[in-house]
């Protein structure tokens, strides 16, 4: 009745009919086919449409008739098995069929389940199961006269089944010796085993965590991604792989990569779940060390590299393609020495001998870019080592100090300019101090005036500070040196006054003029007196070839004016030192509606273009 083939063929539906109609049945036990009885005809007709293997075995010897399903089953017996008898188509069972015959026949119903039987092959003996279902079928009188029998091959189903116990008993032998946590869990993934690992790292006994106990053993933060990632792989049957934290027996979170790969049977059908979790914490310490390092790499200004021990360059970041012009793609692999000026070969070859010997060097140095410019940098070099201290490379941090050199060599300037205008200062100083006090008859006088004259000089240089000592605005400075006369009674009118920046040697004298002029003002003229105005102005005008600026300070509404039977300092910087000073006629007159007082100074001490940057 059996055949022990475990593999289907596939057969033509409908092909056994053919087979059958073909058969001459007159020389079976069962006769030709128009005596069958209608019972036997009406369950041949059942069976033959059906997928599922079945035979009928009919009178007390059961001979064969089946359909296409148990033909598959039968594999190459067939057809030599059909209408032959089940007792010698398979001899060695045949104890069994004819206890099968017997009790059904007699009105038996009969079910195996995973029924074994040892069935000669073409080779030798060989295992096989069987699923099995047999039922009494009745002839005319009501009286059974066949057996119809249902049979399903297990055989591959038990054998993965029983290999499976097999490699899972070995399985759990190795599980519990490897460094991971290892589990296994049914077809549905609930897990029903775990090896060593996991319970000396949770401290948990099974009755806690089998089945999905092991949820509660998530870090919070990862419970629901992860109870939603592994039932939707064990539904699907794709394979597993996440991350996530478990809490050790000391409370403690550590992380895991966790994997669970499903196990088929011959049908294809996933019986169990086999995962496991590895334990890389470190892992993930040392990637988000390295990706700090990556961040903080790829968006330094700075030009920072590795190196190989021969000096190659092995990788280049975005900050030294700004600093020195090269894309990554063309200079990784080519030495450093491309970045050394021409005549460096000496300072290349002693920078990479102090780093073989293991020693840092940090110094000030300078590269050359692509365009073949020189770029002035801070070099900072050190070996990389192994643990065990063996050195296999080179990194280097290169940072743009053309600025910074810049800077320095202002300095020193400004440092070299500051002493000359220092000296400059004290020598006005000293003779505004001498002149005051020759002109003074008292001390306090001479404190008073002192102190205004040094207010006034104090004033131009706010301003020439506030513009790096480039210069300043001639309107600004006028503003400032005027300021404290502001509570006198004039108010102070420019007109026709364009825009005009003068240099810090023009802006300290003019200031000192403005101050006589504004003190005098406030004593004698014009600033004394209610009525009185004071109107500044300034253009540019062309002169004999030479471009001048005009300044003029004219006084009205004032008290009259008289010409000053005695000059003092003040008279003296007003008519001559100033005029001096910037290569400028000055005229000074005393006319009787008020004091007009002008200067032509030459545009060598004007700015006339663009705006004064201020400093800070």
């Amino acid at each position: 009745m059996l055949h022990p083939s475990s593999l289907p063929a596939v057969q033509k539906p409908g092909n056994l009919r053919t087979v059958i109609d073909g058969l001459d049945w007159s020389k079976t036990r069962v006769g030709a086919r128009h005596g069958w009885p209608a019972s036997l005809k009406a369950a041949v007709d059942l069976i033959l449409p059906s997928p599922v293997p079945m035979v009928i075995l009919w009178g007390e010897d059961g001979t064969m008739i089946y359909n296409d399903g148990y033909a598959a089953i039968a594999r190459h017996r067939h057809p030599e098995v059909l209408g032959k008898t089940v007792l010698e188509n398979f001899p060695e069972i045949a104890d069994f069929h004819r206890y099968i015959l017997d009790e059904v026949l007699s009105g038996a119903s009969l079910s195996f389940h995973d029924k074994h039987f040892v069935i000669e092959t073409h080779h030798s003996p060989r295992d096989f199961w069987f699923d099995l279902d047999f039922s009494p079928i009745a002839d005319e009188t009501g009286k059974p006269a066949g057996v119809l029998a249902v049979v399903v091959d297990t055989s591959p189903r038990v054998r993965a089944q029983r290999a499976h116990e097999e490699s899972d008993a070995r399985l759990r032998m190795l599980a519990d010796n490897i460094a991971q946590f290892a589990w296994t869990a049914d077809e549905t993934g609930n897990v029903f085993w775990f090896n060593k690992r996991w319970y000396e790292y949770t401290g948990t006994g099974p009755d806690e965590v089998e089945g999905c106990g092991w949820h509660k053993l998530l870090h919070p933060d990862d419970v629901d991604h992860v109870v939603k990632t592994v039932s939707h792989c064990f539904a699907s049957g794709e394979a597993w792989e996440d991350t996530f934290q478990l809490r050790g027996r000391d409370g403690q979170y550590r992380w895991f990569l966790s994997r669970a790969m499903p196990i088929h049977d011959d049908d294809g059908r996933i019986i169990q779940w086999f995962g496991t979790n590895t334990d890389i914490t470190k892992e993930r310490e040392a990637a988000a060390t390295n990706a700090q390092l990556a961040t903080i790499v790829s968006t330094s200004a700075d030009a920072i590299m590795s190196l190989s021990p021969e000096g190659a360059i092995l990788s280049w970041n975005p900050g030294a393609e700004r600093l020195l012009g090269y894309g990554a793609e063309e200079i990784i692999g080519r030495s450093e020495a491309i970045l050394y000026p021409n005549g460096s070969e000496s300072e290349f070859r002693n920078l990479y001998l102090q780093l073989k010997q293991g020693k840092s060097v940090h110094r000030d140095s300078v590269r050359r870019h692509k365009d073949g410019t020189s770029v002035d940098v801070a070099v900072s070099a050190a070996p990389i080592q192994r643990p065990d201290g063996r050195i296999f490379g080179y990194s280097a941090v290169l940072q743009d100090i053309t600025e910074r050199k810049r800077a320095d060599a202002r300095m020193r300037l400004v440092t070299r300019e500051l002493s000359h205008r220092t000296k400059n200062l004290l020598a006005v100083i000293v003779s505004m101090v001498r002149q005051t006090a020759r002109m003074c008859t008292d001390v306090e006088a001479y404190q008073d005036e002192l102190v205004q004259r040094l207010h006034a000089m104090s004033a131009s240089h706010d301003l020439l500070v506030a513009e790096d000592w480039a210069g300043a605005s001639l309107r600004e400075l006028i503003d400032a040196v005027l300021k404290p006369f502001g509570g006198g009674f004039v108010k102070v009118v420019q007109v026709d006054a364009p825009n005009a920046y003068l240099n810090a040697h023009a802006i300290q004298h003019i200031a000192l003029a403005l101050h006589e002029l504004a003190t005098n003002a406030v004593k004698y003229g014009a600033m004394s007196v209610p009525t009185g105005r004071v109107h500044i102005g300034w253009y540019f005008e062309d002169d004999k070839d030479q471009r001048r600026l005009k300044f003029t300070w004219r006084e009205h509404g004032g008290p009259p004016v008289k010409r000053p039977q005695r000059t003092g300092f003040g008279h003296v910087v007003v008519a001559r030192v100033v005029g001096r000073a910037l290569e400028a006629d000055v005229s000074y007159e005393f006319a009787e509606t008020g004091i007009i007082w002008s200067i032509s100074i030459p545009t060598d001490f004007v700015i006339t273009e663009g705006t004064i940057r201020r400093a800070g």
